[in-house]
């Protein structure tokens, strides 16, 4: 049995270190091409031909609007759909959860013929409509799960101190829910903020762009042909920064969200 729990150990042990070479050393190989011929100077060349403080600050922008509004629409809607009966509920939800079949590519034409009617081209509603949209799906569906796990009978004691349903969610549903919105918010930062085909189709000055779209902004910059495929790298691991900053400040979070989930499923 010991032998039997150590080779799985280390059967474990190796499959995470191949896994970890895989994902590790391209990564190696772009901030090696970054730094080749000029080192850091090849990161100074990319910042003078483009704005990523401007590009940085539209996707804070983008992402936090993204964040609220989701978590907005989905915890009331995961808290209806959960706990209050109303006629329909479990075939209109069914017919929501359908949306998730329906690939970004696919929604593009109509999204934009919407968006331009609307006048939004180039306005950063263009992108944080659709991505609060698209992320609302999974997010409601995730915070159902968790409100499902919460029993009745903490609703139907609020329920008897003459608090309302508005009360009864904000009050008791929404602090039990903490470990879905941390997976929640992990999930929509990542779509929000790397979400490219939207961002290059809705948003055509550069002074508007997400720091998605800065590599393909850097890339059709006047003088592309003479700018150093190394400057190109440089642009790639700034974009890279605010995402391995966000995962190390989340870790946490992340952490807790799974295994609170995991036990209270």
């Amino acid at each position: 049995m010991a032998k039997k729990e150590t080779s799985f150990k280390v059967f474990g042990l190796v499959f995470l270190l191949l896994a970890t070479a895989i994902v590790v050393y391209p990564l190696f190989l772009t901030v090696q091409r970054s730094l080749a011929i000029n080192g850091f100077g090849n990161y100074t060349a990319a910042l003078e031909k483009v704005n990523i403080l401007r590009n940085l600050w539209n996707s804070i922008m983008v992402t936090g609007t993204t964040l609220l509004g989701t978590a907005i629409i989905c915890s009331l809607g995961a808290f209806a759909f959960s706990k209050l009966n109303f006629r329909g509920r479990h075939l209109f939800f069914i017919f929501i959860m359908m949306g998730m079949l329906i690939p970004t590519s696919a929604t593009i034409f109509p999204l934009f013929r919407i968006i331009r009617t609307l006048g939004l081209i180039n306005n950063p509603l263009s992108q944080t409509l659709p991505y609060i949209t698209g992320s609302s799906i999974f997010g409601l569906l995730l915070l159902k799960i968790y409100f499902d796990g919460l029993p009745n009978a903490m609703m139907e004691s609020a329920r008897i101190d003459g608090a309302n349903s508005f009360r009864i969610y904000a009050k008791i549903m929404l602090p039990n829910a903490i470990p879905g919105f941390s997976i929640l918010f992990v999930n929509t930062f990542m779509g929000a903020w790397n979400e490219l085909q939207i961002a290059i189709t809705f948003i055509t000055r550069r002074d508007s762009m997400t720091m998605a779209a800065l590599p393909i902004q850097f890339a059709a910059s006047p003088g592309v042909s003479n700018n150093p495929v190394n400057e190109l790298f440089a642009v790639l691991i700034m974009c890279m920064i605010p995402v391995i900053l966000f995962y190390i400040a989340a870790q946490k979070m992340i952490i807790r969200g799974m295994t609170e989930g995991t036990v209270k499923g």
